[in-house]
């Protein structure tokens, strides 16, 4: 803020007939406010930049020399002590004007028939307007700001240059996307204030923007807050229509992108007309229904959830029978943050299937984040495969980052030479399983997954505790393998792993 210094406050009209006695190398010094105070014990409360009006009255009568008295004054730095003359001093001491020359310290000689409420307003008008001029600018700017193109992290990077806070733009789950603080805030104090504004965007909360405060922030510094919330509001609108008119010109390339139809080079320059950048940060996901009733009404049920995805930062692709999610930020983001909102974006497209469509069993795979537009390829099928594992372990969502071991069967079953690698114990049990129409397999898989806990396996297969004791006689003979060999089991177990995953 353009801070007024005395001369400027001596521009007014209510000054035009005052004489300055003392202290004229004081006039650029900056003023805070105006004050009136008689008494001179009134001077300990000053803060430092302040008017001072006063007849002196105060000062002759407490028998405080005037030398002193000014002394005081510049020990509080105030930046100007006006003299109304009167009864008791009718002209102003040869003392105070020495030694306000001496501080530096303008002293102003007003005019008998001027009056104290005249001053005291017309200044504090003054500094209001300056005031108001100043946050009118920040709101100017940061409006601006928005209209050029100014990203969420400019946006709260600016804000925090003038908010002495931490600053937070969050979804409207009030999970943190961007943060900035100012180098005012102090982490490790007490938090005294907070302010938390919603960002309304078509008649919906599309988020929050939150300021956190060591003390209570200034009302006009709230404005400036409250302004920015509604900037943001304009600016998620824009780019929800933006997002809308580049979904459907994006569509051919999403269908070729999904499809696998696009080489790295096709897809760098194909997303570079749209804006994407190659240090973007991407995340994938891919759903698939499934019911016994078949599957005939799938890709409508789709066009119906397309309007619950995000509308920003989301492109989404209905390819045969699945639905594709491509989720974009600008530059390098926090991949835990948008697999956290990723997941969030998938469980209410579940929620609302499941309510609406209960016979529809729901799976979906996420793939991990990508940092450049060419490894999209990779976690699209990253995606694939987390939502195949899904299916075959009745897994509604499943994330690739939480597969762990299971991601080198992942790669494995896109091999065509799978069956090679099932060890010979399994194909026999599933031989077998084949031609007597038993379970022997699947006891096997739940038995390893109990890690050989007979009687948890049993209540997790509703059979009693001795006939678990005989199926698993039963596989060890017709598998002729022992499970008591560690090495073998993990062979085994993976094996049966893989063996699920084959085309039936």
């Amino acid at each position: 803020m353009k801070n007024l210094t005395v001369a400027d406050v001596l521009k007014l009209d209510i000054f035009k007939n005052v004489s300055i006695r003392a202290g004229a190398s004081g006039l650029s010094s900056a003023v805070s406010g105006i004050t009136t105070a008689e008494d001179p014990d009134l001077i300990q409360w000053l803060s430092g930049g302040e008017i001072l009006l006063t007849t002196l009255y105060g000062v002759s009568t407490e028998g405080l020399s005037f030398s002193a008295y000014i002394e005081q004054l510049a020990q509080k730095k105030i930046s100007a002590l006006i003299v109304k003359p009167g009864p008791r001093v009718r002209e102003i001491p040869e003392e105070i004007i020495k030694i306000g020359n001496e501080y530096s310290i303008p002293l102003i000689e007003l005019s008998p028939d001027t009056r104290y409420i005249q001053v005291v307003s017309s200044v504090m008008q003054l500094l209001l307007d300056n005031k108001a001029r100043y946050y009118l600018e920040i709101q100017n700017a940061l409006s601006h700001m928005v209209a050029s193109g100014a990203q969420e992290q400019e946006i709260l990077d600016y804000l925090s240059n003038y908010v002495p806070a931490a600053i937070y733009l969050c979804d409207s789950e009030k999970n943190i996307l961007y943060c900035s603080q100012s180098d005012e805030f102090r982490a490790d104090v007490a938090v005294a204030d907070r302010i938390t504004l919603p960002i309304l965007c078509m008649g919906e909360v599309n988020g929050y923007l939150e300021a956190v405060l060591n003390h209570y922030l200034d009302e006009n510094l709230e404005g400036v807050l409250k302004n920015a919330a509604n900037l943001i509001g304009v600016f998620f609108l824009k780019k929800y229509y933006v997002t809308k008119i580049e979904q459907k010109y994006i569509s051919s390339f999403l269908n070729d992108l999904f499809g696998g139809f696009l080489d790295e080079k096709q897809i760098e320059e194909k997303a570079a007309s749209y804006g994407w950048k190659q240090d973007d940060t991407y995340l994938t996901a891919v759903i698939q229904l499934e019911s016994d009733r078949g599957g005939g009404r799938i890709q409508e049920v789709f066009m119906e959830i397309a309007p619950l995805v995000p509308k920003s930062g989301y492109y989404f692709c209905i390819l045969e029978h699945r639905f594709h999610l491509l989720y974009h930020m600008d530059g390098l983001q926090n991949p835990e943050v948008m697999l956290i909102h990723m997941g969030e974006t998938i469980q209410k497209l579940k929620d609302y299937i499941g309510k609406m469509y209960g016979f529809y069993t729901f799976y979906s795979g996420i793939s991990t984040a990508a940092s450049s537009i060419q490894s999209l390829p990779s976690k699209i099928q990253e995606a694939d495969d987390a939502l195949q594992f899904g299916q075959l372990f009745h897994n509604n969502v499943v994330k690739y980052s939480e597969l762990g071991v299971l991601r080198m069967l992942a790669s494995y079953s896109r091999r065509d030479n799978l069956t090679e690698m099932i060890p010979p114990a399994v194909k026999k049990l599933a031989e077998y399983d084949k031609e007597n129409n038993t379970q022997y397999l699947e006891t096997l898989d739940s038995l390893l997954g109990n890690n050989l806990n007979l009687s948890k396996t049993a209540k997790e297969l509703f059979i009693h505790y001795k006939t678990m004791l005989h199926r698993m006689d039963r596989i060890c003979e017709i598998a002729e393998v022992s499970l008591d060999d560690r090495q073998q089991r993990l062979d085994i177990e993976l094996g049966v792993k893989l063996y699920m995953m084959l085309p039936k």
